[in-house]
Order: C-alpha cells, then sequence, then structure tokens
C-alpha cells in the first residue's frame, strides 16, 4: 500500500463511494509526470543549444506545474467541486499531451 492510498483509505468521511484506487493511480501519475518534466527542463537547460530548446523547456516545466496541481487537487475531497475536478483533469490532461508531442 503507497503513502497515497493509506491516506485515501483513511479519509474520515466516506468519499462517495468512488474508486479509490484508481484516484490514488491518477494521483501518483500526476507527481510521478511533475518530477520526469522537472528533471527533462534541467536537462535541457544543460545542452550547449539551450536557445532551440526553449520551447520544450517551457512546456515541460507548464506540464510539472499543472500536474502537481493536479495531484494537490484530487488529493483534497473536503468540499469536493467535481466541475473544478474535472476541468484541472482536463486540463492535465491537455498539457501532458503538448508536452509529449514537444518533447
Amino acid at each position: 500500500m503507497t503513502t497515497t492510498s493509506s491516506m485515501l483509505e483513511s479519509y474520515p468521511q466516506d468519499l462517495g463511494g468512488g474508486d479509490t484506487a484508481n484516484v490514488t493511480a491518477c494521483i501518483e501519475a500526476c507527481i510521478d509526470c511533475a518530477q520526469a518534466c522537472t528533471a527533462c527542463a534541467d536537462a535541457c537547460l544543460s545542452e550547449a543549444a539551450v536557445d532551440e530548446l526553449r520551447k520544450c523547456i517551457r512546456t515541460c516545466l507548464d506540464c510539472s506545474d499543472i500536474c502537481d496541481v493536479t495531484g494537490r487537487v484530487l488529493s483534497r475531497h473536503t468540499g469536493y467541486d467535481a466541475n473544478l475536478t474535472r476541468t484541472v483533469l482536463e486540463t492535465c490532461a491537455i498539457t501532458c499531451k503538448s508536452c509529449a508531442d514537444e518533447c
């Protein structure tokens, strides 16, 4: 059991019958993606042709930030807002696709 799943399982109130395993997997994927994108941007900054990688660096950093936010939003359940969560998830998916296309 991961820390993420332990925290979700120990939440004191009912989470409304949501699929905890899928939420856990999504949170962990967002955290992993944020780290990978940060490392990629950092690696690009050390390249000799860094000027040619400007868009890639920016895209990676944007993706990292959005994945971080998405993981945080999915970790919060008090005062849950389905519309906000859906919008954040959609934005994350679009940003990850854009980053993958750029890299």
